[in-house]
């Protein structure tokens, strides 16, 4: 009988840490993915905002923007520099808050979106973090554009 008592409580105690084990990497999985799908529905935002103001640019030779709300990119972004995933070398520093009222048909998760006065990239007001990185916008290689070649 003894024997059989120890055998069946070391089993126990097995299947506690394995179901322990089991518990704690679904968990981080689920966060991890949460994480994930948070900034994929940042950079679909983006991107429609993107599409929506270069339209808006192009018929009112304006940014919908609200002038009196804006910010310094080192203020949104604390350690802005060229080895940051949102470094846009192009970027004026100078960022707006947009004006959603004035694009049509939009359906944003986030209402809090910026926009650089002279690079046009946009940038969301709360950074998703992937990994190490902290993302304010879409990661694209920027290059610097020389305002001279276009005057």
């Amino acid at each position: 009988m003894k024997n059989q008592k120890g055998v069946t409580l070391m089993i126990l105690v097995v299947t506690i840490i394995t179901m322990g084990l089991i518990a704690g990497t679904i968990s981080y999985n689920s966060v991890s993915t949460y994480r994930l799908n948070a900034y994929h529905m940042m950079c679909s935002d983006i991107e429609l905002l993107d599409e929506k103001i270069a339209l808006y640019y192009l018929e009112h030779k304006a940014l919908p923007i609200i002038q009196n709300d804006s910010i310094r990119i080192n203020n949104l972004i604390t350690d802005y520099n060229s080895e940051n995933v949102n470094f846009n070398p192009n970027n004026s520093g100078n960022l707006y808050k947009i004006d959603l009222t004035k694009l049509d048909n939009l359906s944003l998760q986030k209402l809090d979106y910026y926009i650089d006065e002279q690079s046009h990239t946009i940038y969301s007001g709360n950074g998703k973090k992937i990994e190490d990185q902290e993302y304010y916008t879409v990661p694209t290689k920027y290059e610097l554009i020389e305002t001279s070649q276009y005057q």
